[in-house]
């Protein structure tokens, strides 16, 4: 299971902090509720892509004792499941759905991927967004007009990682997981 938690917005910040500061303790298991705090396991490393750059960061790893299971604390610029930055994801598909021609090195199929899996997911993302804003929100029903305003409600949130923390804590999944 994946925890999202905000450290920082760039990844060469979340390193440098990584080493440099207290490691974050998870009080209870979120598999089984287990009051006893779970304990840290160790560290795993991941690959980021924060526009033309790769960062490979490390993620924290913590061990239930009573259930067996673990839980990875990642950052919040992180989207659990996709290789690429939160930010850089959410322009790529801004640049996508307004076919605006992107200067990104990213191959074309993969920009056609992550646009369906958005399309594929855009009505949990109206139902987070009927339930923790308004209920009566109306979306075109164009799929490509109701995608490009699901993205300006993302960012009309604030900071992309903020609204990706609210929605994991809702669903207990990734805005763009399947």
């Amino acid at each position: 299971m994946v925890y999202l938690e905000h450290f920082c917005e760039h990844p060469l910040d979340y390193i440098t902090a990584f080493y440099t500061s207290e490691k974050v303790r998870i009080d209870s298991c979120p598999h089984c509720h287990s009051c006893r705090r779970v304990h840290l396991h160790g560290v795993y490393h991941r690959h980021v892509i924060w526009y033309e750059e790769i960062f490979f960061i490390p993620i924290q790893r913590h061990h239930c004792i009573h259930c067996g299971k673990t839980v990875s604390i990642l950052p919040s610029f992180c989207h659990p499941g996709f290789q690429l930055a939160l930010p850089f994801l959410l322009e790529l598909l801004w640049a996508f759905f307004n076919r605006i021609p992107s200067a990104c090195a990213l191959a074309h199929q993969h920009r056609l991927f992550i646009s369906r899996r958005f399309l594929l997911c855009m009505n949990r993302l109206i139902e987070y967004f009927r339930i923790c804003e308004d209920p009566l929100i109306v979306f075109p029903d164009f799929w490509h007009k109701k995608a490009i305003k699901l993205l300006e409600m993302v960012f009309s949130v604030g900071k992309p990682h903020i609204f990706a923390k609210r929605y994991y804590d809702h669903f207990k999944k990734g805005f763009m997981a399947h």
